[in-house]
């Protein structure tokens, strides 16, 4: 009776689950899936030979192309955020909004010293020394412009940042926002657009397909200007965009390392010509007349995700030099536990399996997922998938777990 027990026990044992040590997933494209796919565009300009009106149109679905009227944007520089804002010039060439008619100085430094208030000094580098002004400039921002404009980069305002300097066109404006000292660039839309393009896709499309190229960034420059002129309420009223990701990137003119001569532009010929060549261009709703708040993503995998504007299929994103129209990536029990652990706020204890309970209907693997459930010792989580994407960095929503074979029971 022992011996059986002692077997059965052991059977009992031999049946119990093992926790699983990963799970790889496969999936398609990079990004949020809005609006337009970048390697979409680029596929459905040099491999299929469309417009950049064409592209726009498969893109933004219920919307025209239109003009708007010309504009200044604000861009918030994200990395400034709480840091005093100093500015230089290369030819010693910069004024305070507030003293106009002053002799301009070569570089300023401005402090947050309250509320309402800012303290400025003049200085003739980015480290000075500085001299302090007699009294504080009351109010919510102080601007900082050069007496010069146009192309020539050492007429522009220089910011000065850790390891160099950034030029940008404009001006440059320390404000109070979010209880701190901000740093914002006042920029004409068109300039904004000109460095946008260049740092969303690559100058170098252009050429591609014998310069069939030139009509993904036509794309872009329409795109990135209806987005930011449609205007972002995150930052009211001391900015209207951002140059980081969370709006859509922007660097200004160029940069110049510290103890560099050489300026490494962000701005090309190329992206200025897509820019000039789709001049104050927008999409708008047709009916109400609103400028698109046009969202993009580097690459949809093959359909949008729809929202705003209409679920498209997105041939265009299989283009050969796309790397994230296909995927796959495994996820370890120790990163999934983790990041569960520090969602949920406790110890949720070992990883026992996902499985996808919603999708949108879009593609092979049923599309994109819209809800899944991770299962582990402590219970089962359930959350949507681009909760999930963000939570453990995937590329996309769209994704589904890569089934092992079955264990092969020849002896």
């Amino acid at each position: 009776m022992g011996a059986v027990l002692a077997v059965g026990l052991a059977a009992l044992v031999a049946c119990e689950p093992v926790p699983p040590t990963s799970v790889t997933l496969a999936g398609h494209g990079w990004g949020h899936g809005r609006g337009m796919s970048q390697f979409g565009a680029y596929g459905y300009a040099v491999d299929h030979g469309w417009s950049g009106a064409q592209i726009l149109d498969r893109y933004y679905g219920g919307t025209v192309t239109s003009t708007t009227a010309d504009s200044h944007q604000r861009v918030l520089l994200t990395a400034q955020s709480g840091r005093d804002l100093v500015v230089t010039n290369t030819l010693g060439q910069l004024r305070i909004s507030a003293d106009s008619y002053a002799t301009p100085h070569p570089s300023y430094l401005i402090r947050r010293v309250g509320p309402s208030h800012f303290q400025v000094f003049s200085g003739s580098s980015c480290t000075g020394p500085w001299h302090q002004w007699s009294s504080v400039t009351p109010g919510t921002a102080v601007r900082v412009r050069a007496v010069a404009s146009g192309n020539d980069p050492r007429a522009m305002v220089q910011l000065c940042r850790p390891g160099g300097t950034t030029y940008y066109r404009g001006d440059l404006l320390a404000v109070q926002g979010a209880g701190t000292i901000q740093t914002v660039n006042d920029v004409d839309i068109e300039d904004l657009v000109r460095s946008v393009i260049a740092r969303e896709e690559s100058a170098s499309w252009a050429d591609a397909g014998g310069g069939r190229g030139i009509n993904a960034l036509r794309a872009q420059a329409v795109a990135a200007r209806s987005y930011a002129v449609a205007g972002d309420t995150r930052f009211v009223p001391w900015a209207t965009t951002c140059d980081s990701t969370l709006c859509q990137a922007y660097g200004g003119y160029g940069n110049r390392a510290t103890g560099s001569t050489q300026i490494v532009k962000v701005e090309d010929g190329r992206t200025d010509a897509a820019t000039s060549s789709t001049h104050l261009q927008v999409r708008k709703f047709p009916v109400t007349g609103a400028v698109a708040r046009t969202e993009f993503s580097s690459s949809s995998g093959g359909f949008t995700a729809g929202g705003t504007f209409p679920v498209a299929r997105d041939d265009g994103d299989a283009t050969s030099i796309n790397p994230n129209h296909d995927w796959t990536v495994t996820l370890s029990h120790t990163v999934l536990e983790a990041a569960f652990d520090a969602r949920q706020g406790h110890d949720v204890g070992a990883f026992e399996g996902l499985k996808v309970l919603k999708r949108n209907g879009y593609g092979d693997q049923g599309g994109r997922v819209l809800s899944l459930t991770v299962s582990f010792a402590d219970g089962d989580v359930t959350l949507t998938g681009n909760d999930f994407r963000k939570l453990v960095g995937l590329k996309s929503d769209w994704f589904a777990p890569v089934v092992p074979p079955a264990p092969s029971t020849t002896p």
